[in-house]
C-alpha cells in the first residue's frame, strides 16, 4: 500500500496508466519491483496503472524496471521479449 500523500503524488506525476501503450485512467498504484521481491514503497519504485495492466503484468514472462533519469521512466518487457519505455509527462514549464 502507498501512503495517501505518495499515492496523490504518483497520480499527479503519471496522469494516466504508465503502461507504454495504454492511456486508461489510473486505478492502482503499483511497485515496479514488487514489494515481495524487496521493492521499496517509494516514488522511484512506483507506477500508476489501470486495473487491467496491473493484473496482466503479474502473468508469467512480464517484467519491469525503473530507469534513472530526469523524468520517471519505466522499462516494461513482455513475454515475447519486446521492451517498451514509458515516461511520466513533463512538469509544467519543463522544456527538456
Amino acid at each position: 500500500l502507498f501512503p495517501p500523500g505518495l499515492a496523490r503524488f504518483i497520480a499527479t506525476r503519471d496522469q494516466t496508466c504508465a503502461t507504454p501503450y495504454c492511456d486508461a485512467p489510473i486505478r492502482h498504484n503499483d511497485h515496479v519491483l514488487a514489494w515481495a521481491s524487496g521493492g521499496r514503497t517509494t516514488a522511484g519504485n512506483s507506477s500508476a496503472k489501470c486495473a487491467d495492466c496491473n493484473y496482466s503484468k503479474e502473468a508469467p514472462g512480464w517484467s519491469a524496471a525503473s530507469v534513472a533519469g530526469h523524468r520517471h521512466t519505466t522499462l516494461t518487457t513482455t513475454p515475447t521479449g519486446h521492451t517498451y519505455r514509458s515516461q511520466s509527462p513533463p512538469l509544467p514549464g519543463d522544456t527538456s
